[in-house]
């Protein structure tokens, strides 16, 4: 075994996703940086009585340490067990540590928009920094790229759009040909964060604009800013929370006679304060909208039981490649590359 062979790690709710991640690592990474007891690591987490959790590692002396960590629920337990799991992951002397966000945590808290509020996206990265000492970071497409420069030095920043994008390509242009189709943006955000996607699909755009009164989850909807009349609606954001936005997004654009929409997130938490998650997708299992696709960033597994209106692309490969560059310290950029994006298509 190398002095830095690889040793996963990931919090619980995570460990769908980076059992993935590691069996893809297993092809990608040199046999020296694989330690004999395989990838993906133990850990034991204990919760007393008075609801404190003490966590205990597997020996990582001299390995390059990964932690996988994406938002699931409760958010704030698993985000206490990533701090006491890093704490334990520094007090066992590892070589290097990189922490892999798939989704997240707090990333949508983010700006002062109100007077006197917390913002602990940049607060969380200040304390993974200057508490734990992570230097090494990757973001799977944040809510805002400027997420990134939270932390020092800036954290790593990845898209799946590209998958997207192939999926476009070689699924709904067989059946919906492109000069039938159009990208619709849910806000102008989306549109600023992923308007390379009509570039690389060579699509007309519109989008949804939008009144988000004291930033409440549930904008007002105004107008549909571009052509839609006749369309293969493509309905691009960066995520699906309760789905209601996206029923009414659906709504306004067959109104304004689209004949097709299909929603395009990239993560999917599918979650609503006053319902189950199972409602939640039914709710979208019996809209009209013709397809959901999504990514596994935060995981569906049980939430989508059945076949339907639902596709799932995994990131699993992508996240692998990166961490696989980083751990033998090559560049990313080529994962910005809609060209190369045969390396990680699963």
């Amino acid at each position: 075994m190398g002095a830095r062979a690889v040793k996963v790690f990931a919090t619980t709710g995570s460990e769908g996703l980076a059992l993935e991640i590691c069996q893809s690592l297993q092809t990608r990474l040199p046999s020296s940086l694989q330690p004999t007891t395989g990838l993906l690591g133990e850990y034991r987490v204990e919760r007393f009585s008075n609801g404190n959790l003490q966590v205990q590692v597997d020996n990582v002396r001299g390995h390059f340490v990964v932690v996988i960590h994406t938002q699931v629920p409760p958010v704030n337990d698993h985000l206490v067990e990533l701090l006491a799991l890093l704490d334990a992951v520094e007090n066992a002397r590892p070589r290097d540590v990189l922490l892999v966000f798939p989704y997240m945590p707090y990333a949508r808290s983010d700006r002062k928009n109100k007077p006197r509020i917390s913002t602990l996206a940049p607060r969380l990265a200040r304390i993974l920094n200057r508490s734990y000492d992570v230097r090494r970071v990757i973001l799977l497409d944040p809510h805002d790229t400027h997420t990134k420069h939270y932390f020092e030095p800036a954290a790593d920043e990845i898209s799946a759009l590209y998958l997207f994008a192939d999926y476009v390509q070689n699924e709904v242009f067989p059946i919906h040909p492109r000069e039938n189709c159009a990208i619709v943006f849910a806000d102008a955000g989306a549109a600023k964060r992923f308007g390379q996607l009509a570039y690389l699909l060579k699509l007309p755009v519109a989008y949804i604009d939008k009144d988000r009164p004291d930033d409440e989850e549930r904008p007002e909807l105004k107008a549909i800013v571009g052509d839609v009349k006749g369309k293969t609606c493509l309905m691009v954001d960066d995520e699906i929370l309760t789905g209601s936005t996206v029923l009414k997004d659906t709504a306004i654009l067959l109104q304004g006679q689209a004949s097709t929409v299909i929603m395009l997130a990239i993560h999917a938490p599918l979650d609503d304060k006053k319902t189950s998650a199972w409602e939640v997708v039914q709710k979208l299992e019996d809209s009209p909208l013709q397809k959901v696709v999504i990514s596994n960033s935060i995981p569906v597994a049980g939430k989508i039981t059945t076949p339907g209106k639902f596709v799932v692309l995994s990131v699993a490969p992508l996240l692998a490649e990166a961490i696989s560059r980083t751990v033998q310290d090559d560049s990313l950029t080529m994962l910005h590359n809609p060209a190369m994006v045969h390396i990680y298509r699963k």
